[in-house]
């Protein structure tokens, strides 16, 4: 380990720094994704989002499919949890010009990543990143950290609980802004969506409580999927149907087939549920 003190790396020191950082770069590689006619670049920070980019079409089959089948021009996307975009990638090939994706991260990490994503790919226009945390409130709460690692996930707001529902000890804690999607369409800064993907690994309940006035409004999504955890399954069908909305199927990971394979209660395994607005499920 070199050490520096109170001097600065030059001359040939720095060279062979820059040389150094230069080939880790290049190991990792540039990456393409295809999707049906489209296909998107990936410069990867780490392996774990190298393992993201290239596991997509096998973790969440569910989610992609609900994007090709669902998205049509002119929609607008909210991409809740978007970690490093992959989605919210896979939205704006579909959405056009006259349509608009927002893709919510607040893992600093992750965020890095998905705007580097974005630029890559040139969708600066149809896709808004926010570097904020949804909940059911605006103010400021603490975020603690399970990863610093870009492609990461588990990270919570409020609370250190994971997705296992059990405490852990965080790397580091920071203090983040948090909002709720009725308080920026209130503001101006968020247009009403038509289709909503929520994926943040235990804070979908207060996500949902946040945008309590949308799903009772005259412009309500017309599609809605969202984690459900055992601890809050039974709570958020209830919100939901309390709002007007019906259970209208589910999806499952790749992390959760392999634990009901393995015998586990369907219903004790977290899965993407979809809900649409009752009528339409009638």
């Amino acid at each position: 380990m070199a050490e520096l003190g109170y001097s600065k790396l030059k001359g040939a020191r720095r060279r062979m720094a820059k040389l150094r950082f230069g080939l880790a770069r290049k190991l990792m590689g540039h990456y393409r994704l295809r999707d049906e006619e489209h296909a998107y670049r990936f410069d990867p920070a780490s392996f774990r989002e190298l393992w993201r980019v290239s596991s997509v079409y096998l973790k969440e089959t569910g989610t992609v499919d609900l994007i090709r089948r669902e998205l049509r021009e002119g929609d607008v996307f909210c991409d809740v949890g978007a970690n490093i975009g992959l989605y919210s990638l896979m939205a704006a090939a579909r959405v056009g010009d006259s349509g608009q994706v927002y893709a919510f991260e607040p893992l600093a990490a992750n965020f890095a990543s998905l705007v580097e994503n974005i630029r890559l790919n040139a969708f600066c226009r149809r896709i808004t990143p926010f570097s904020l945390a949804l909940t059911d409130s605006a103010g400021v709460f603490p975020f603690h950290y399970i990863s610093l690692t870009p492609g990461s996930s588990g990270s919570q707001l409020h609370d250190a609980i994971d997705m296992h529902e059990s405490r852990f000890e965080p790397l580091v804690t920071e203090m983040k802004y948090g909002t709720s999607i009725d308080e920026l369409i209130c503001s101006g800064a968020l247009r009403a969506p038509d289709v909503i993907k929520i994926d943040v690994d235990g804070n979908e309940a207060r996500i949902l409580r946040g945008m309590r006035e949308l799903l009772s409004g005259a412009s309500r999504p017309r599609i809605i999927s969202v984690e459900v955890n055992a601890r809050e399954r039974d709570s958020l069908f209830g919100y939901m149907e309390s709002q007007g909305y019906a259970f209208s199927g589910r999806n499952d990971t790749m992390g959760g087939l392999r634990q009901i394979k393995a015998g586990a209660n369907p219903e004790s395994v977290a899965y993407n549920a979809i809900f649409k607005p009752a009528e339409k499920v009638a």
